[in-house]
């Protein structure tokens, strides 16, 4: 079984190399070009589409190939209440992650926007605008951080509520308060940190906040971040190790 997860892993990551491999080489096809729009713009889509599945089918692998390794080492009991957890910690991260904006207002955006080609897991993107009433805006990459986020956290906060009955509330109640809302936390850090600084606040504006790239490495390190305290709470509420042979 841990063979097979790490296969499934490798295989992953090979196959998120070769979608950026493939926006790499020909990054001009994903986006129309204005002396051909109509024939350009269909090949850009084409493009974005094809890329958008190869990345997706990547996270697939590497989502699975943890999960194998995690069920191949532990006996894991059911949690209580987990969908519950799980249908408020969705909403709560998609309102602070920013998917979902409450009584929007400033510009009046229509109702319903959409753009098809461009960079790979940022679009299709799909803005849903109603003033003062609600705004949803949703892309690939946002909508599979959201899934990975709100099953670790829901994982978490369930392991919390399990602490708490068995007496362990101090650094379970620490660990599940993050798992709550990790954006939420991490968010008030950074806030206390950089707020401090002008020139961290600079340097977070520009050189990360501002760039795709590290918006991405940020979010894959939150995913990781709540990964090791999912694993983290596993051990302390001494969930039963499977030896296994490879």
């Amino acid at each position: 079984m841990k063979n097979k997860s790490l296969i499934l892993f490798m295989v992953g990551i090979i196959i998120i190399l070769n979608g950026y491999e493939l926006y790499s080489k020909f990054g001009y096809l994903f986006y129309p070009e204005s002396y051909n729009y109509l024939a350009s713009a269909s090949t850009a889509r084409l493009y974005t589409s094809l890329d958008d599945i190869i990345f997706i089918l990547g996270a697939l692998f590497i989502g699975i190939s943890i999960y194998m390794f995690i069920k191949s080492r532990y006996s894991i009991p059911k949690l209580k209440h987990f969908y519950p957890i799980l249908a408020i910690y969705t909403i709560i991260l998609m309102v602070a992650g920013g998917m979902v904006h409450i009584m929007p207002s400033g510009y009046k955006y229509p109702h319903y926007l959409t753009f098809v080609y461009g960079l790979p897991m940022f679009t299709p993107n799909f803005l849903f605008y109603e003033s003062h009433i609600i705004g949803i805006y949703i892309y690939p990459f946002q909508v599979l951080s959201l899934i990975g986020a709100s099953i670790l956290g829901s994982s978490i906060f369930a392991f919390s509520i399990m602490g708490l009955k068995l007496k362990k509330a101090t650094p379970l109640s620490l660990v599940g308060a993050i798992g709550v809302c990790p954006a939420c936390a991490t968010g008030t850090f950074f806030g206390l940190v950089i707020g401090a600084s002008p020139f961290l606040s600079s340097f977070y504006l520009n050189q990360i906040y501002g760039s795709t790239f590290n918006e991405i490495i940020l979010s894959v390190i939150s995913i990781a971040l709540l990964l090791g305290i999912f694993l983290y709470m596993i051990r302390k509420n001494k969930i039963t190790f499977k030896y296994f042979k490879n």
